[in-house]
Order: structure tokens, then sequence, then C-alpha cells
């Protein structure tokens, strides 16, 4: 699948608006998939490319899924030894759990090999082409609600949960300071003027609303490595970023600012485009 960057501004929070946007969790603000992407794709098509598109596009879907891995699998990580059969039993245990009613998002956190697991196993939204060939003929069948049966990819074998599709175009400035997480080289100020900064940059944010002001906010303030596009995250759907900036983010109207936020990050002010 894809990988989830975003984890960095998300990540940062929720394992990870990338470290502590995203839910997930590297140090960049991309969000990020997890791996079931094709496998001849080093990397999950860019926030530039795949992330902005219109929420209303035919050809995205959102989903969950649980992924059990086995030794020898794509992507799967050192400390798992279990045999193919091993990894079938297990995902079967899952999928017995699921349809006496356990809860999905739960059952990924606790049973997933995949990097969406302290999601939730949630992937968010995803363009039609991005996920293997297996995966994607899956989640084609399935109803807003409906699980999978077990689906075997070259990750292992995935239980899917095919997810309404709720995204929003988000955008956000950082001021970090020096020590906080992924601190970028050359942040020297103190935790107390990265607040102030930040403050200052909220309060012209709300008193400039438009696009272009938002944009030249962004520029002089942001530490963050999107600044110089005003911040643009793409299409979030929930669960993709930090909890307390998914929470913030949706709390939003259509053109609205945030109050400033504080994550391990830094200082985080958002802005919903749309």
């Amino acid at each position: 699948m894809m990988r989830w960057a975003a984890g960095a501004v998300f990540c940062a929070l929720a394992s990870g608006l990338a470290v502590v946007l995203v839910a997930g969790c590297s140090g960049d603000e991309k969000p990020v998939v997890s791996p079931i992407a094709e496998p001849k794709a080093e990397v999950a098509p860019s926030t530039d490319v795949a992330v902005r598109v219109p929420a209303t596009t035919e050809h995205r879907f959102a989903a969950r899924h649980i992924l059990v891995s086995w030794q020898g699998t794509v992507g799967a990580l050192p400390n798992v030894s279990r045999t193919r059969d091993e990894a079938r039993a297990r995902a079967e245990e899952v999928a017995a759990k699921i349809k006496s009613g356990s809860d999905f998002a739960e059952l990924a956190k606790a049973y997933s090999d995949d990097s969406s697991g302290p999601r939730g196993g949630a992937l968010g939204g995803f363009e039609a082409g991005t996920m293997v060939a297996p995966f994607e003929a899956a989640i084609k069948t399935l109803k807003v609600g409906e699980v999978s049966g077990l689906v075997e990819t070259p990750f292992g074998f995935h239980l899917i949960k095919r997810e309404a599709l709720t995204e929003i175009h988000v955008a956000h400035l950082l001021v970090s300071w020096a020590g906080a997480a992924n601190a970028p080289k050359g942040v020297t100020r103190s935790k107390e003027e990265a607040r102030v900064r930040a403050t200052e940059a909220q309060g012209k944010a709300l008193a400039t609303p438009d696009s272009n002001a938002w944009i030249d906010v962004v520029r002089g303030y942001s530490d963050a490595p999107l600044k110089d596009d005003g911040g643009d995250l793409g299409w979030m759907a929930p669960g993709q970023m930090a909890d307390v900036l998914d929470k913030a983010a949706f709390d939003l109207d259509a053109g609205a600012v945030s109050t400033v936020i504080e994550t391990p990050v830094g200082f985080h002010v958002l802005r919903r485009l749309e």
C-alpha cells in the first residue's frame, strides 16, 4: 500500500499532518498510507498528485484494514517469524472476532502488522490504482461498512473494511522550537518564543482570511516543509491526523482558522480550505 508519510506531523502524535499531522510518522508532512501500494512503487504518489483532488471524485476510496504477515512477505517486520499457515490461522481468528461483533478498529490495533494498526487500520482516502490489485479488487466489491474475507497480497493476509469517504482540504503552519520533535536544523528559538510567534501568525491569519493572505502568513512564519505551498496538506480523512489535530480540523468550517495547537513537534495553526 502507500506509506503514511504524514504520519509526520500527523505521525508524531498518533504514532503520526506529518509528524504530528498525520496519525502514523516520519518527520515530513505528506500523509502516509500503509504498505499495500504496488510493490513496484517505492513511495506512494506525492501529495501534490495523489491527495490534492476533489473529495467527490468517483475514483477514490476509504478503508481500514488488518494485515497479518508472515516471514518473507514484502515489508514484513524483522520480528515476524510466523509461517504462512500460521498467518492464515491468525487472520481467520481475527475474522471470527469481527463476525462475532468485535470492533474492527480495536482489532487492528491489537493484531495488525501494518503501520496503520495504531490508527485502527485507517488508511484514509486513496486513489484507484494505488493499492495492489487483489486489495483494490476486494474493496471495489464492498459496500460502505462491509468487511471482506481474507485477501492475500505480497504483504500477507488482509481483512478490509470499506469506509465512507469523508475528506476535508486542510492547510497548516508549524512553529517549532529548539528541542521539539523533528525540529528543523537551525531552529534556535525557545518554546515560549515559538508560542508567541505562532500566536502572532494565527492573529494575522484571522485578520486577513483570504487564501492569498494565508499563504503569505504561512511562508513568513512556518517551519514546515510545505510552507511554500501555503502549508497545503491536501484532502484528509478522519483518523489521518493525530487526534488533537484531527478534531480541530474537522471542527472548522470552510475557510476558518484554528486556535494555536501544541504537539510534540511544535505549535500548529490549521486552516480548512474546503
